[in-house]
């Protein structure tokens, strides 16, 4: 039978946004409750159910829970390197989302620091339903550690941290270490377009986000020139890489197909291509580039006034 409690009520910032052909009404201010009911499932894992924004913070301030957050992080379960990967993210503020029906968290903090699992997002509709939603703003990181995505949240009225653990699809990864401010360049070279994926990611550093924008205007006759017929650069990217370290996370089929790398650095010009064969990942899910004994990048000339800083 399923244990309900009810928190203390505590005033909120409140989105409410309608559904397709309806206009954005705007903010409001809301005072609701936070309500989790718990569902004992093989006497082993507790679902919680969120159907009300509220109370109940694990922090009652953003300040506090970024100061607080190394801790949190350790109490959602995350491995020691993510800890590290997630503390160095969240020093910066992470990209903007809503928190809508639907959406599951595999942890959550609520206050004192109790962790709730397999968190399902429940909320209450409004009155006219069907035509709009409640929608909780928050902040998302992600990071990548050994072929991993591993996400963190924080929902902006409560404070309380919540995770998402990664995905059970094994990504391939490309790992790669240039200068900053160097212009990067990278085509999957492929038969047929690759499906979409959770893996879909570059990590300029620990600061992960979907891939750039495609590349239209990139030449890849050199790559495509030692590639067998029948592939083509079928998806893009051009960037300024901003920390050393570079990862580009991809499906698993990118393994049967080809990518091409490019670095541009001011006063060097444009690197020779650096393609991964399908031959390179072996039995493994990452490269790491150069490998093989040989040195990557070697440089040309080319004009750098076309990268965008």
């Amino acid at each position: 039978m399923a244990n309900q409690s009810v928190q203390r009520i505590t005033p909120f910032r409140l989105i409410l946004i309608l559904h397709p052909g309806f206009v954005l009404l705007g903010v409001i201010i809301a005072i609701c409750t936070v309500t989790m009911f718990a569902t004992t499932v093989f006497a082993a894992e507790t679902e919680f159910t969120w159907q009300h924004f509220g109370a109940d913070p694990y922090a009652t301030s953003r300040g506090e829970a970024m100061r607080t957050r190394e801790s949190a992080f350790r109490k959602l379960g995350f491995p020691a390197p993510v800890v590290k990967l997630l503390v160095e993210a969240t020093q910066k503020s992470g990209e903007k989302i809503r928190i809508v029906n639907g959406d599951r968290f595999s942890t959550m903090l609520s206050k004192g620091g109790v962790v709730h699992r397999n968190v399902t997002v429940a909320f209450v509709m409004p009155p006219i339903s069907g035509k709009m939603e409640y929608a909780a703003p928050a902040e998302r990181w992600q990071v990548s550690w050994e072929g991993k995505t591993y996400t963190v949240i924080l929902p902006e009225v409560c404070g309380n941290w919540s995770s998402i653990a990664p995905s059970l699809e094994a990504c391939a990864m490309v790992e790669y270490t240039v200068q900053p401010g160097d212009g990067v360049r990278f085509a999957v070279i492929a038969q047929k377009r690759l499906p979409a994926s959770v893996c879909w990611q570059l990590c300029d550093g620990s600061d992960c986000a979907a891939p750039p924008s495609p590349c239209d205007t990139c030449d890849w006759v050199g790559p495509t020139s030692v590639i067998p017929t029948g592939f083509e650069p079928l998806h893009t990217g051009l960037y300024v890489a901003h920390s050393a370290k570079q990862s580009l996370l991809f499906p698993r089929e990118v393994m049967e197909n080809y990518i091409a790398l490019c670095v541009e650095r001011d006063g060097l010009g444009e690197s020779d291509s650096w393609i991964v064969q399908p031959s390179a990942w072996g039995s493994t899910t990452k490269v790491v580039v150069p490998y093989g004994g040989q040195q990557w990048p070697t440089w040309g000339q080319v004009d750098m006034s076309k990268w965008s800083k």
